[in-house]
């Protein structure tokens, strides 16, 4: 089920009223119930696969916290990660891995094909499964499991961070399922207001944006120089108000439900270097990687080629763990890359303070980092290696030609003052401000609005992670 559309217009409203009609596990119960529904409206036959993860992480979380033998609490965190791993690999990575092995056994004269899985990749499956492994895994740390199957089935299922994220750490989580859930005032002001900020960044300026992005990269040979550049910078912004969007709604409808989840985004494109950027865009999972896999591998401190090691890794598998294509996996290696370059830079900064000037200015470096990420973006959007080149040909070539796109300039720009001017990011507080009455009335407005004058009702695009 999508945020925008009109089942889901359908859900929430009877979603709220009997999640609040009720009290104490009746609470947890519908909220259960609503998020398998919600996530049965795709393809009811992979709440399976949901199900098991909930269960296998809750007995084995059980299991890890009784156990006194360390060997036995690792074979059962083995176990737990080894299932969720399983399943994703199986049913996102095993076309992919599959492909990659032929191609291989090819180049040594080795012919024949493995066989092809034939399978939807089920919505969310990497985002759940992420939020279940950490769970596992802060138990083994040494983190109370939880008792209750009930409250633990909720967490990983609840259904507006489900299917792409923000990706909720048990302990933020689970001690609010625990307690009995208020709503106030200020819980339906701010609910309200980034439900439909949510909305409208996705059914109105990323969806708009999509439609010349589309279309660019479908035929990056028939738009040159500006054209290109404009269907560049339109994609970052569409990535942004999409995903963002996404999260803003997530974010709403917690409050809704009284519910707290963690900020996903940071005007990223404010950022001035890249370990700034990553700590602006997808909060939750560059957080994931660097508790859970750069840390553990050992992050910095056994000096810089371990680092080096220990960068590249991470971010390679965050770019996997996005899609199963090899522009995927470089776009990883190619934020790793810069990572990587940024701490050399430090390094040989620290080391001849006296002889290097100050950098450039703080606006000068967000500019620059705000190309490279959309260079980066590239590789993200592009489906395969023909578009990334012919693309990149595109913007640079700037021979005489017509440029088309001059309304998603406009757009872009309108995002780009958007995503700086605080102005902006104050709207929240001004609708809180608003009598009651007055916010449903907007609301409600704002609502038909937005089904009027969206061009379309296009998946979020994280949807298909």
């Amino acid at each position: 089920m999508l945020f925008n559309s009109s089942a889901f217009a359908l859900f929430l409203p009877v979603m709220l009223v009997t999640y609040w009609s009720l009290r104490g596990s009746g609470r947890r119960w519908s909220l259960l119930i609503g998020s398998y529904f919600f996530y049965s409206w795709w393809d009811w036959r992979f709440c399976g696969l949901m199900a098991l993860s909930t269960l296998v992480d809750f007995c084995c979380a059980q299991w890890i916290e009784r156990s006194n033998e360390s060997s036995r609490k690792k074979s059962l965190l083995l176990l737990s990660i080894g299932t969720n791993l399983g399943v994703l690999a199986t049913f996102k990575y095993y076309n992919f891995f599959s492909e990659g092995v032929t191609a291989l056994l090819a180049t040594i004269g080795i012919a024949g094909d493995l066989p092809a899985l034939n399978v939807v990749l089920p919505m969310g499956i990497s985002f759940y499964t992420f939020q279940t492994m950490s769970y596992t895994i802060d138990v083994y740390r040494g983190a109370k499991a939880e008792r209750s199957l009930l409250n633990f089935a909720v967490f990983v299922s609840c259904f507006p961070q489900l299917v792409a994220g923000p990706i909720v750490r048990s302990k933020k989580l689970l001690p609010q399922l625990q307690e009995q859930q208020t709503f106030g005032q200020a819980d339906f002001s701010s609910g309200i207001f980034r439900l439909f900020r949510g909305l409208f960044k996705k059914m109105v300026v990323a969806d708009t944006l999509a439609l010349y992005v589309d279309v660019v990269f479908a035929d990056p040979a028939g738009y040159t120089g500006i054209s290109a550049w404009i269907a560049l910078y339109a994609y970052a912004f569409q990535i942004y108000m999409d995903f963002s969007g996404y999260t803003d709604c997530a974010i709403g409808i917690g409050h809704l439900l009284g519910l707290k989840f963690p900020e996903n985004f940071n005007a990223p494109y404010l950022a001035t270097s890249p370990s700034e950027f990553w700590k602006r865009w997808h909060i939750t999972l560059s957080t994931w990687l660097r508790d859970y896999l750069y840390i553990p591998l050992g992050g910095s401190r056994f000096g810089q080629w371990f680092t080096v090691r220990n960068l590249l890794i991470t971010m390679t598998l965050g770019g996997l763990w996005h899609g199963a294509a090899w522009t995927f996996v470089a776009w990883g290696v190619y934020h790793a890359a810069l990572l990587i370059g940024e701490r050399v830079l430090r390094r040989r900064h620290k080391s001849a303070t006296e002889r290097v000037p100050s950098g450039p200015a703080p606006i000068v470096r967000a500019c620059l980092m705000f190309h490279a990420t959309c260079l980066g973006w590239l590789l993200f959007r592009a489906p395969d290696w023909e578009t990334v080149t012919s693309m990149l040909s595109s913007l640079t070539n700037f021979s005489p030609a017509p440029v088309h796109g001059k309304r998603i300039a406009l757009i872009v720009f309108a995002c780009a003052v958007a995503h700086c001017h605080p102005l902006f990011r104050a709207l929240g507080r001004r609708f809180g401000q608003l009598p009651p009455t007055a916010q449903g009335a907007l609301a409600g407005a704002c609502c038909w609005l937005l089904f009027l004058i969206s061009p379309g009702g296009e998946a979020f695009i994280y949807f298909q992670f």
